[in-house]
């Protein structure tokens, strides 16, 4: 069992070990608990693997991208009055939960196998541990008197 906001975090540093930005990577931490109550958190670790593409408006249709980025950029246009389609291929539980402006409680059954491929991306972003990484300020220090 996972709480809603363990698996937005989880998500985020997933994201982020992969590659995606950082506003893009905080949208889907805030969809994974939608996801996670659909029992669908297992699309994020296929979309992870996707290149991040970056979705093109054309003729008034977001078309050409990865899916999170093509959602979010339709989403925005839409916030700003854009009258635009979305021309991609987008799992319909993925475009629910990138929309959705509801709070979501949890806690929720993730499969382990799906979070531990999550843990593996999110471990991307950790630095290796050396002496030098502690005497430039990393964790606690050489001496941790606390």
């Amino acid at each position: 069992m996972r709480s809603a906001n363990e698996i937005s975090g989880m998500v985020l540093k997933a994201a982020r070990g992969t590659g995606m930005s950082i506003g893009c990577a905080e949208e889907l931490g805030r969809a994974a608990p939608a996801l996670a109550a659909q029992g669908a958190l297992d699309c994020v670790n296929d979309l992870l693997k996707q290149p991040f593409d970056v979705p093109q408006l054309v003729n008034g249709s977001v078309c050409d991208g990865h899916a999170v980025l093509a959602v979010l950029a339709w989403r925005d246009l839409k916030a700003a009055g854009v009258d635009a389609t979305l021309a991609c291929e987008v799992p319909q539980v993925l475009f629910d939960a990138l929309c959705a402006h509801t709070l979501i409680c949890g806690p929720f059954e993730v499969n382990e196998q799906v979070w531990d491929q999550l843990s593996n991306f999110a471990a991307k972003t950790l630095v290796p541990e050396s002496d030098a990484s502690r005497l430039a300020g990393a964790g606690a220090g050489l001496t941790d008197n606390d």
